[in-house]
């Protein structure tokens, strides 16, 4: 018997592209937590847009060479919203 992978349907495309940025620099929510202090989870719940953390947002900006949070989302809905069209 084979295992089907849930797809959560409602995932933001902007958090799939913040993903798609990590995997490609070969950085782990791991990694980002670890420099952050803080759990996985919440790495995971800051990118999805669950929840909020300025410091987890200023490393995420930081790790993938962005100046703050605020200029890595902008790149992410923009480049998120190419690709829907």
């Amino acid at each position: 018997m084979s295992q089907t992978k849930e797809i959560n349907v409602n995932v933001r495309p902007e958090s799939c592209w913040i993903n798609y940025r990590l995997d490609l620099k070969g950085i782990r929510h791991e990694d980002v937590a670890s420099k952050a202090r803080c759990s996985a989870s919440l790495v995971s719940k800051v990118i999805s847009g669950v929840r909020s953390s300025k410091n987890v947002q200023a490393v995420l900006a930081e790790m993938l060479g962005y100046e703050s949070w605020k200029h890595l989302w902008a790149d992410a809905f923009i480049s998120a919203d190419r690709r829907a069209v």
